[in-house]
């Protein structure tokens, strides 16, 4: 899996590199636009290495990243592309933990709840929910959690981010169950399988011809069967939670990655939208990577694959 991650993100690298090359026409007068002129010009082009050959403005782009030098901002004067993703990386990735921990949770509680009610109307009232909230988009959660829970009942602010903590947990409650729905429905439904599938092998007709209580053979044997799928559903759904998080993020007002990668799009930041690119692929590669690590502590059958 290492060779896997390694090429993956180098195949990132070159993607991300390429990203102002093959920008149509000049990429220089792209970023300027109207406040174009040959001195600026020169400078810009000077400044993102684009008056040297490809080769060597790979090689430069190379080097900076080993340095961890992402580049400087076009937009905002004085300010590189790192210190504007460090600032910007705590809030995305507490949104992004949120809605994890959320959906992770209402997924396996309602999925569990769904695999092993004995009334065929709760499973099929758990199933019409999780194809509803699959449904509806992440933002217009967002403005209907506003709508009740902020400007109607007031439990919740509804935006913005003071920046400190404990007083950044009451601002992460509504983007945090936002970014969760979708995740949520696709916990339900992995979990909800898995359960079922459980129930029907040897070791639980094994298990309850022993006498073993209900509550103990859910505890001991479908609650952990039913957790393993749940471990890769994370790996794999992080990469949606932080594509969400910019939809999210735009809703709530939180200064996150989604924010900066908002503003960079409009002012024409290539630089800055590189590197949030590049950090937020590199991030989904390592979580899946860390996953798959885990996933051989829980489950030692899947070391001899």
């Amino acid at each position: 899996m290492t060779g896997q991650a390694l090429l993956t993100i180098s195949v990132v690298v070159i993607l991300v590199f390429l990203l102002v090359r093959i920008t149509p026409g000049d990429p220089v007068k792209v970023i300027l636009g109207t406040e174009y002129s040959p001195e600026r010009a020169a400078a810009l082009a000077e400044q993102l290495n684009l008056d040297k050959s490809l080769p060597e403005q790979f090689v430069l782009y190379v080097g900076g990243l080993l340095r961890g030098d992402l580049g400087e901002s076009t937009a905002q004067a004085g300010r590189s592309v790192g210190d504007i993703i460090s600032d910007a990386l705590p809030a995305t990735a507490a949104i992004a933990i949120t809605g994890i921990v959320f959906g992770v949770v209402v997924g396996i509680l309602l999925g569990l709840l769904a695999a092993i009610s004995k009334r065929r109307g709760v499973d099929l009232t758990v199933r019409t929910w999780a194809m509803i909230t699959f449904s509806v988009p992440a933002f217009l959660v967002g403005l209907l959690l506003i709508l009740v829970f902020s400007l109607t009942l007031g439990w919740f602010p509804a935006g913005g981010w003071p920046g400190k903590w404990p007083e950044n947990f009451a601002y992460l409650v509504l983007p945090g169950i936002a970014l969760s729905t979708t995740m949520s429905t696709l916990v339900i439904r992995t979990v909800r399988q898995a359960a079922i599938d459980a129930q029907g092998q040897q070791f639980m007709e094994a298990a309850f011809a022993r006498g073993l209580p209900g509550r103990v053979l859910n505890a001991k044997h479908i609650l952990p069967n039913s957790l393993l799928p749940v471990l890769t559903l994370v790996g794999i759904s992080f990469g949606m939670l932080l594509t969400g998080a910019i939809i999210v993020e735009s809703v709530f007002g939180i200064p996150g990655l989604g924010t900066e990668m908002s503003h960079a799009v409009s002012r024409r930041d290539y630089p800055v939208i590189q590197g949030i690119a590049l950090v937020s692929a590199v991030v989904v590669v390592v979580s899946g990577y860390l996953v798959e690590i885990a996933y051989t502590f829980v489950d030692p059958r899947a070391r001899t694959l």
